[in-house]
């Protein structure tokens, strides 16, 4: 209790309460102990005097006492009277106890202002009465307290003085000291302070001086440290930005020519290749978007956004992603997502693209034989969401016990041989580990070394729309009996799941002959299957070969069969088009939301789908054709990816090699919109939009301004604002997708297009 009240109180006034109380109690402790044994003193010699007394008045009375002479008696009292003024009363009693004579000086005597004294009247030892005497001692009294007073005055004013000196000596030893101490604090906490402290005081406040000297030196040091790891930081950023626009340039040039080769009439075999080479270009964009992350990581600079995003659709796409990878062990890799989830869910695709990913790729590069399950289930339906788990299962290497506390760990790995063995740093972990946290989810890992991993995390995203059994009921497939070729159970078990979705009836067997046997038993009942869905890799016989065994018996010539294969183990013969029986081919890992189409394809008669150009889309197109935009870019590549996707997208393109070349364009041609790459040689882009908004200042019809929109290999924290500073309207990174450069361009030129649409939907309308 006493120390909540004094801890606010400095130090200077709490040693002059404590010391100026104690000092004074001290102080009048002992006045209080000299005025009671002056009191004790007093009263003692003022008995004993008075006694004294009496035995004289006694003694000269005794012979009046014997004659019991009252006059005599009366005459001895009033000499008494007159020598002492402070005697009350008087009583002189004979031996039988009868007093003789008496004298009051008034009627009432307070007995607490009196003393009374007693003495017995003798001769030879004999008792002949006795003399009762009451004194006032309200003088002596008053005589003693004034006494009292100057003692406890004298104590108290030595107790100050005392006081005053002990904490003076405290203040100059102590507190100063320690006052200096702590300012000294204060400025090694501001940075303001480079001197060392001198104290001069006792030996323990002397050390501690010298340790806070030993602090600010550190403190130094550190500040130095400081400054060398934000230059180092610095150094890094530099780096990172560099290698960002080295890396971003020449990616945007590979998935850019993969965008508008895709473009162009393939066959499936080709559509197939330059899916996969398109799947592992932006598998290496997410590699460099890692490194950048790690980095925004430690700064602290990450971001998330909340958007709403197919959660199926995410999941089997980073599943197919690695699906050339995992074929390429001879692994199956599995999706197995609940059938009960939700297929729009609330959170951040990008980041949990990033996290799936990096845990599937490791999974798939620590596992040499069976399989990569990604499971997602329901753990618990919550008021904010739903709280679900995603796990990724392999039958790879394992984690020992002592490493799975830093697995999670930045650069870290199970043990040292395992980088030179399977490659890599250990920092996707650690990236993952920071992504699900900042999401507000959880992370973990169960292994066990020789039987393989398990690494989960939750998180809690809100969800709506259907479940994804709902959905997959509603594709109708007019199928009824489906025969299933697959020696893998874990794959067969998913199968045999989806396929139930879809209310179809199944039979499953493990390789070519004994479908084969189950087909003629079948025929012979009158049963057979519809579709025959088979693994282009069978173990007892091949895909195709089995395929040319059913083509072989006419008996068969209603089955349609599908095979399933990896993108990478591609038969030519059990493409569509290169052999009539084949309906259809489903792509693993298996995709629910495009397994009924494909079913349903395969039982159709017309295997080629129409597209139907819609009207509106057409008016856009266009409208799209009177658009001019300027590209300012110095890479030829970059230059033939950009002119190729605006072609394709229906806008007219020019280009420009440098800044000061596109504002040369600018002034001698009509665009509408302007594309400006930032780093070029005589006229960078920044300055080249610096120019440009001045000009247009300059003109008489200052209101117009032309968009810019920054393409830029430069990814890092702070780039889009420096472009933005510099007077551009947008960002678009590098590589970019097609879609993306559209939305872009449509956004930015909206009013432009709707006067350009506008005379095409009033001609279509009369035309209706």
């Amino acid at each position: 209790m006493f120390a909540r009240f004094f801890r606010n109180w400095p130090l200077r006034q709490q040693i002059i309460l404590v010391m100026g109380c104690t000092i004074l109690a001290v102080g009048l402790s002992a006045a209080e102990f000299v005025r009671f044994n002056e009191n004790r003193a007093f009263e003692r010699n003022f008995r004993d005097q008075t006694q004294k007394l009496v035995s004289m008045l006694s003694a000269t009375s005794l012979d009046a006492i014997l004659s019991e002479d009252r006059p005599v008696l009366d005459t001895t009292i009033q000499q008494l009277v007159q020598n002492d003024a402070d005697v009350e009363a008087v009583h002189i009693y004979n031996e039988n106890e009868e007093v003789l004579t008496q004298w009051t000086k008034s009627d009432y005597i307070d007995p607490e202002l009196c003393m009374n004294f007693s003495h017995d009247v003798l001769l030879e030892g004999e008792s002949f009465g006795h003399i009762d005497v009451q004194w006032n001692v309200q003088r002596q009294q008053a005589e003693i307290r004034a006494y009292a007073t100057k003692i406890y005055l004298y104590a108290a004013g030595i107790s100050v003085i005392l006081a005053l000196i002990v904490v003076g000596l405290i203040n100059g030893l102590v507190v100063t000291p320690i006052r200096l101490i702590h300012n000294h604090l204060l400025l090694l906490q501001a940075n303001k302070s480079n001197d060392e402290l001198e104290v001069v005081a006792a030996r323990e406040l002397m050390d501690l001086g010298n340790s806070v000297n030993e602090l600010g030196n550190i403190l130094e040091l550190r500040k130095q440290k400081e400054h060398e790891l934000e230059q180092a930081s610095r150094a890094k950023s530099e780096f990172l930005a560099n290698m960002s626009h080295e890396l971003r340039t020449p990616m945007n040039g590979v998935l850019g020519m993969l965008s508008l080769l895709k473009g162009t009439s393939l066959d499936p075999e080709q559509s197939e290749q330059v899916k996969i080479a398109t799947t592992s270009g932006r598998s290496l964009l997410t590699l460099i978007n890692d490194i950048l992350d790690f980095s925004k990581v430690e700064a602290g600079k990450l971001d998330f956004e909340t958007i709403d995003f197919n959660l199926e659709e995410l999941v089997e796409g980073c599943a197919i992603a690695l699906s050339e990878q995992a074929n390429g062990k001879n692994l199956e890799l599995l999706c197995n997502i609940q059938g009960n989830i939700r297929h729009t869910v609330k959170g951040d695709p990008t980041r949990l693209r990033q996290v799936l990913t990096n845990l599937m790729g490791n999974a798939v590069k620590f596992t040499t034989q069976g399989n990569v399950q990604v499971r997602v289930r329901i753990i618990e339906e919550l008021a904010e969401g739903t709280n679900l788990r995603f796990s990724i299962i392999d039958t790879g290497v394992g984690i020992p016990q002592d490493a799975l506390q830093t697995v999670f760990d930045s650069f870290a790995q199970a043990d040292g041989s395992t980088t030179r063995k399977y490659g890599g740093t250990g920092l996707g972990l650690a990236i993952s580990r920071r992504l699900i946290e900042g999401m507000g989810g959880k992370i973990g890992v169960n292994s066990e070394v020789g039987k393989g991993s398990e690494f989960w995390f939750e998180l809690t995203l809100p969800c709506r729309g259907c479940t994804l059994t709902e959905k997959a009921e509603q594709q109708l497939v007019s199928a009824r009996q489906v025969m299933l070729i697959e020696e893998k159970s874990s794959s067969a078990e998913l199968m045999q799941m989806l396929l139930a979705e879809l209310s179809l009836s199944t039979v499953t067997v493990n390789g070519g002959s004994e479908a084969l046997k189950a087909i003629r038993n079948a025929a012979r009942q009158g049963n057979m299957p519809d579709l025959i869905l088979f693994n282009a890799s069978l173990s007892d016989m091949p895909g195709d070969v089995f395929a040319r065994c059913i083509e072989a018996d006419p008996a068969f010539d209603g089955i349609r069969l599908v095979p399933m294969a990896y993108v990478t183990e591609q038969v030519q013969e059990l493409y569509p088009h290169k052999n009539s029986r084949i309906a259809a081919q489903i792509t693993k890992p298996f995709k629910r939301s495009e397994l009924g189409q494909i079913l349903d394809r395969a039982m159709s008669e017309d295997f080629h789908e129409i597209e139907i150009e819609d009207l509106s889309l057409q008016a856009r197109r266009d409208a799209y054709a009177h658009i001019r935009i300027l590209v300012v870019e110095d890479n030829a590549v970059n230059q033939e990816v950009a002119l190729g996707m605006l072609e394709k997208i229906g806008f007219c393109a020019d280009v420009a090699d440098n800044g000061q070349e596109g504002l040369d364009l600018i002034d001698t041609g009509h665009f509408d919109l302007v594309l400006m790459d930032c780093q070029m040689p005589v006229l960078d882009g920044y300055a080249a939009t610096r120019e440009l908004r001045q000009r247009e200042k300059d003109r008489p019809d200052a209101g117009s301004r032309m968009p810019v929109i920054a393409l830029t290999a430069n990814a890092m924290t702070g780039d889009a604002e420096k472009c933005l500073s510099a007077g551009m309207d947008d960002y678009l990174s590098k590589p970019f997708e097609e879609h993306a450069l559209e939305e872009k361009i449509v956004f930015w030129l909206s009013t432009r297009l709707s006067e350009l649409m506008a005379p095409e939907e009033d001609a279509f309308d009369q035309a209706a």
